[in-house]
């Protein structure tokens, strides 16, 4: 479906502006290195002014490597770097942002806002003297290129209910510069919470030199959002656009709509009936003011979460005979498209990877069905164009649907992932090459060469005429990321496993011994070859950036269960990667704050509120103990919650809590001489986590049990298990610690009340999630 909207007098006034005047100096200047986030404004990621080529890149070896300090839901990076003369500029899944020097990975500065909400693909874009990028999930920041100090700040994720209460929208896109604007658009969600009701994408032009909203455009069409607010969210841009600077022109490329597949009371996505414009489709907006010029969708009413997210790329081709400038967009639905330029007509449709069940309209009830690509598959990074060729990253990686729910996928250990050539005249197939981890290492031409990665950290190097493969090399991490090439270097995040480095491969470099800053050490070998090149032992050379993790806090005292004396209760707390300071009331920093301590009250967790609550006791204090007083005899629980300087929550919320039975008199020091009380039920359960899955969707323990989960991370992303009232994830029973890959003991105690509760890993809330069943 397009739509056409014809460009009128002003688009044609637009084809005569300057656009030297509308493009940053800096991107000018350094228009050879790699000064946007995918290289050019037409998003082609393909660069004749390197010097690597099929003859010399069996010389590549380690220059340098930076360590990332950053851990997040899909590891440490998960976008390319910006390359500017002699620096190169990158943000890290923590939305911190670093400037380093291009010949030996030394920090110039570092704007460290370690945000652990942040998913990604974020990552910085640099013009007119400052660096723009997404400080956290609501907040566009310009930072001085020079120095990196925080010139400005703007909001632009401000939407909240009836109640009050923050919607789930957040900013997780790499801008781009034009125009005397930065180019940048919200998605339905944050790290921790997507689709809820009534959260909408909007793609935003700011001013570059105030902040301030130049313009905005809504990604979804109806202002009821499709007739169903309380249900319905989707939309936003995940990509930077492409920009066509003679016509005026940006091109986005659009998310899916949701609830997906549907719910309960909606099944089928009927609560939003319609083809839910302009989701799933590729909008071309004018850069002055954001006008609609046209949109064409490529599928209508997804179920699937087939996001067409991908960069859209400029290109010219001959179309049937005809020459035509064509924009092509692709997504999660596993299919490239080729449009028009100037109306949106749509050209030819490429199917690349494994399809199937994939264009059903509705899934019958009570049927589960196998769709491939699954809501992980398809083409997820970017695409790449040189001289009539496209080239796609993709992966064959299914899921399971009903018509209410996605409820689960097939293990990346045993998925496919592609890097398929096509003919942009035609769509055409040229080649097609098939690896044993997942792709989402982004394609990325240089001369004769295409460039990709996959997820278990090995990057190839194929002649992208013949597809056939010229170099290999193993990173020291896994890689969901895609890099820069400048000159003699390729400057490429590997940014998922313990060992997160931004990695320079330059020719001529002797590899070997490469320093990492902070406290990461550890012997590399074997594997990690560089052509003829080996990289032995990656150790550290600098230490102005220490690894930092997600805050956390445990109840080291006492122990959860056990049985204390009435009167004065203790709690003791340890708490990692968060600062205790005295600054009650002031402004919320990153990492810094206070705790509250809770007696028979769940700590309040709504975002953007003061953690307390409305009944019950509840302490603040910036010490790791605190003493409850005159604590009667009986069943206590006692809770902590880490908070902002502000009292409101961390995002996401850190909690802790235990349950224990006070005996004695009230201000009575010494316990009561009674028979032991009678010992509740225990259950155990083992519970693994492998491929943003769990290996189980219903846990069931007895009412009332003491709860032992032995929890086994086999991923490199973090997760943790979450037991809560409802879905609605508003009220947790129990929120167990963050960890990356391995294992936990979670305790705690089981309600009272026999029923059905929710059960979720809050890194991945849409992934992960179960039933937990008291009886």
């Amino acid at each position: 479906m397009a739509m056409i909207v014809p460009l009128g007098a002003s688009a044609q006034e637009n084809e005569t502006t300057n656009a030297t005047g509308s493009i940053p100096p800096e991107v000018l200047e350094y228009g050879g290195d790699w000064p946007l986030p995918n290289y050019d404004y037409a998003n082609t990621r393909a660069t004749t002014n390197a010097s690597i080529d099929a003859g010399n890149v069996n010389d590549l070896g380690v220059a340098w490597a930076f360590a990332i300090p950053a851990t997040g839901a899909f590891g440490a990076a998960s976008s390319n770097p910006i390359v500017m003369g002699d620096t190169v500029y990158f943000q890290d899944l923590n939305a911190s942002v670093f400037a380093l020097d291009l010949e030996n990975g030394s920090e110039i500065w570092a704007q460290r806002y370690d945000n652990a909400s942040v998913l990604g693909p974020n990552g910085p874009a640099v013009g007119w003297g400052k660096v723009f990028v997404a400080k956290d999930p609501f907040n566009m920041a310009a930072l001085n290129a020079t120095t990196g100090e925080e010139i400005w700040a703007t909001r632009i994720v401000f939407k909240v209910n009836e109640t009050g209460t923050l919607i789930g929208e957040g900013i997780d896109i790499q801008p781009s510069v034009y125009g005397g604007q930065v180019l940048t658009s919200t998605v339905p969600g944050t790290g921790d919470v997507f689709y809820q009701p009534g959260s909408i994408g909007v793609i935003y032009a700011l001013d570059q030199e105030t902040g301030e909203v130049a313009w905005n455009f809504s990604t979804v069409d109806s202002p009821d959002l499709w007739g169903n607010p309380d249900v319905n969210s989707g939309g936003g841009a995940w990509y930077s656009p492409a920009v066509d600077t003679e016509r005026n022109v940006t091109y986005w490329g659009v998310g899916n709509p949701a609830p997906w597949p549907g719910t309960e009371e909606w099944p089928n996505g009927t609560s939003r009936p319609g083809p839910n414009l302009y989701t799933n489709s590729i909008v071309a907006l004018g850069t002055d003011n954001g006008s609609l010029e046209w949109y064409a969708q490529a599928l209508p009413h997804d179920l699937f979460d087939y996001d067409l997210q991908i960069p859209p790329i400029l290109a010219t081709a001959n179309i049937t005979g005809e020459e035509q400038d064509i924009v092509i967009g692709a997504g999660k639905m596993g299919r490239v498209y080729a449009f028009n330029r100037d109306s949106g007509e749509r050209l030819w449709v490429a199917v690349v990877g494994e399809h199937q069940n994939d264009q059903l309209a509705g899934i019958p009830p009570n049927e589960t069905v196998t769709v491939y690509p699954g809501y992980f598959g398809g083409v997820e990074t970017p695409m790449a164009y040189a001289d009539g060729s496209a080239y796609v990253p993709s992966l064959d990686l299914s899921s399971n649907y009903t018509s209410t729910q996605a409820t689960g996928q097939e293990s990346f250990n045993e998925s496919v992932g592609r890097l398929t050539a096509l003919e942009v005249d035609t769509g055409k197939v040229l080649w097609d090459k098939e690896f044993d981890s997942p792709n989402f290492g982004g394609a990325t031409i240089v001369n004769d060469l295409v460039f990709t990665a996959t997820y278990d950290g090995v990057i190839y190097a194929f002649d992208r005429m013949s597809g056939e493969e010229v170099w290999n090399w193993t990173a020291p991490a896994g890689i969901n990321a895609w890099p820069a090439v400048v000159n003699d270097t390729i400057v490429w995040p590997a940014g998922s496993g313990e060992q997160p480095v931004l990695v320079a491969l330059r020719l001529g470099a002797e590899g070997g011994n490469v320093t990492m800053p902070g406290n990461i050490t550890g012997s590399q070998t074997g594997n990690m070859t560089a052509g003829n090149q080996t990289m032995d032992n990656v150790t550290g050379n600098q230490t102005t950036n220490n690894m930092t993790g997600v805050p956390n806090v445990t109840i080291t005292m006492p122990e959860n269960g056990s049985t204390v004396s009435a009167g004065n209760v203790t709690v003791d707390v340890n708490i990692t990667n968060f600062s205790l300071v005295d600054n009650l009331g002031g402004a919320p920093v990153a990492g810094e704050g206070h705790i509250h301590y809770y007696l028979d009250v769940a700590p309040p967790t709504e975002q953007g509120k003061p953690a307390v609550p409305e009944n019950g006791s509840y302490a603040v204090s910036t010490n790791t103990s605190y003493t409850w007083e005159n604590v009667t005899p009986g069943m206590h629980n006692l809770s902590v919650q880490l908070v902002n300087n502000d009292h409101t929550p961390l995002d996401p919320p850190v909690t802790a809590m235990v349950n224990v039975t006070a005996e004695g008199e009230a201000g009575n020091a010494t316990p009561t001489e009674t028979a032991a009380p009678e010992q509740p039920e225990t259950a155990t359960v083992d519970l693994v986590a492998e491929n943003i899955a769990f290996d189980m969707n219903t846990i069931t323990v007895p009412a009332g049990a003491n709860v032992t989960v032995n929890f086994t991370n086999l991923d490199t992303a973090p997760h943790n298990l979450a037991v809560y009232t409802t879905s609605a994830a508003d009220d947790p029973l129990f929120v167990g610690e963050i960890i990356n890959q391995g294992n936990i003991t979670y305790t705690f105690t089981a309600p009272e009340e026999p029923g059905t509760y929710f059960f979720r890993c809050d890194v991945h809330p849409v992934a992960m999630t179960g039933d937990f069943i008291v009886q």
